[in-house]
């Protein structure tokens, strides 16, 4: 406790413990309500009746929402302070959780709460560091930034593992859901009992009318992007055509509103004079598309490890825990080498060259595997990954003024964010279309010869027709791994059109929050 009075800038040391706990813990849950959710899907397919093209909506949609809120919590939190901003998204937060759990068997209702729940934990994440910083003093704040840094990665590793716990070792998906509304409802009220008698820090002339108008026709153009895509993947985007044409004529008025109210507008939602900077526009573009590869191995990989290869939940969440082990850790390292000037671009190359070969690792098994043999392609993916965020947050926004870093770090998060839900959506489609391509390829040369052996085998039909799926199903799995390594490569050599970041010695302070909210998923 004594100790703690040198960290705390405005409460008591036991105060001051208690608002640690709860803002770190209520971190972590929103987080881990991004990757929980994965392990859960053929769960909650079964649970809802509905099929898994249907159900992947609910976490495509999240992402969408989680990635508009980045765009607009900077400016709530001007206008109204971090402390209401996010006591109101922890409260959200919990709301959306109840109203998941309370629609588990009716999809529309599900998918629109977790709309609502990505939105709020979107919004609570810069406001809620920022909280954080508050109270702690100047010379104490790097450790502060550090302890929120240590969560980042939990989507990618801790995530999964709990998802996987709830639906196969506790026997029910909902129970994430009720857990969250508790937690998240918990950690609302204690930092509204610790933080009352406290004034926020806020700019009352900060005009919010306009940013907020252009958030909702922006989050309108996401989720109408995301709904063309998801309304593609039911049908291979190959029907459906009305459906697909009623989407874009909505879609493109909104667009061209949103893209005029925000040129004309005093206080515009995204500062477009940001995508002038050729290593932000070039960067932000490397940034994105890598990330969706990165997403689309991940969702494809736990979803189809229970679907083809048969394992349960829980041992596919397992598997991702090793990328906590050297993520943070290399991600740490990696800033402290671009502190001392080290050139992020070969950084950025190392880790790339080291995901192109756990995705050719992965794909490389013979399938289907020993769960031990798939644990060992997780350990080198998690050593990508902290290098690859740290050194292209630095490519990115290193040609970026001083007092536009922020903006362009919430701009660079949200995008990515949409990125990542469009990666689902896509990476679907794209498995669709390879197993498609693997089981025209087992019944070739003659697809009539094929259709009258199995009309004619003392084998029945229908067992036969369930191996050649399970089979063209392990068969993709490799061709969609070989396709992410050869993807990946490609950005290997175009990460090299950027500059080089001015070598000019930044606060180390300043440079570590950059990081941190720029690993945020």
């Amino acid at each position: 406790m004594i100790a703690l009075s040198r960290f705390s800038r405005h409460l008591p040391p036991a105060q001051f413990l208690i608002m640690n706990l709860a803002l770190g813990i209520g971190h972590c849950l929103v987080l881990l309500n991004a990757g929980a959710f994965l392990p859960m899907l053929p769960y909650v397919t079964g649970t809802m009746d509905e099929g898994l093209p249907y159900v992947v909506w609910a976490q495509s949609d999240y992402f969408t929402a989680l990635g508009c809120a980045f765009l607009i919590a900077r400016p709530l939190m001007r206008r109204y302070g971090p402390k209401r901003v996010s006591l109101a998204a922890y409260f959200l937060f919990s709301l959306a959780s109840l109203g998941c759990l309370l629609s588990a068997h009716q999809l529309t209702g599900f998918i629109g709460f977790r709309i609502l729940q990505g939105f709020a934990a979107g919004l609570s994440v810069v406001p809620s560091f920022f909280l954080l910083l508050e109270y702690y003093h100047l010379e104490k704040q790097p450790f502060a930034t550090a302890l929120w840094g240590l969560s980042v990665f939990i989507p990618f590793s801790v995530g999964p593992a709990l998802g996987g716990w709830f639906a196969y070792v506790l026997g029910d998906w909902r129970l994430l859901f009720f857990a969250s509304f508790l937690i998240s409802f918990l950690v609302a009220a204690i930092l509204w009992a610790l933080l009352a008698d406290w004034e926020d820090v806020t700019s009352p002339d900060t005009g919010i009318l306009w940013p907020s108008l252009l958030f909702v026709a922006f989050s309108c153009c996401a989720l109408l992007t995301q709904q063309f895509f998801d309304i593609g993947l039911l049908s291979d985007l190959s029907s459906r055509y009305h459906q697909l044409w009623i989407v874009g004529f909505i879609l493109l008025p909104v667009l061209l509103g949103f893209a005029y109210g925000n040129r004309r507008s005093p206080v515009p939602l995204i500062d477009t004079s940001l995508f002038l900077q050729r290593n932000f526009s070039f960067g932000l573009l490397i940034f994105c598309l890598s990330f969706m590869l990165i997403q689309s191995a991940t969702v494809q990989y736990i979803i189809r490890l229970q679907l083809v290869d048969g394992y349960p939940a829980w041992q596919v969440g397992l598997l991702f825990v090793p990328l906590f082990i050297f993520s943070k850790p290399l991600s740490l390292a990696t800033q402290h080498q671009i502190q001392k000037h080290k050139d992020p671009r070969l950084i950025a190359t190392l880790s790339l060259l080291t995901l192109a070969l756990s995705f050719w690792w992965i794909s490389s098994y013979l399938r289907p595997a020993t769960w031990e043999f798939l644990l060992l392609p997780q350990f080198l993916l998690g050593a990508a990954l902290g290098p690859f965020f740290s050194s292209m947050t630095t490519l990115t926004l290193g040609h970026i003024r001083q007092e536009q870093q922020l903006p362009a770090l919430d701009l660079l998060n949200g995008i990515r964010n949409l990125s990542a839900g469009l990666a689902i959506t896509f990476s679907d489609i794209g498995w669709d279309r390879l197993q498609d391509h693997e089981w025209h390829r087992l019944n070739t040369p003659d697809v009539s010869n094929a259709l009258r052996f199995l009309s004619d085998s003392v084998i029945p039909a229908k067992r036969i027709q369930t191996e050649m799926e399970w089979v063209s199903g392990l068969l993709t799995f490799n061709d969609f791994f070989q396709i992410l390594a050869l993807g990946t490569l490609p950005f290997v050599i175009l990460v090299w059109f950027l500059h080089r970041p001015p070598l000019t010695r930044k606060n180390a302070s300043d440079l570590a929050i950059l990081e941190n909210l720029g690993e945020e998923p």
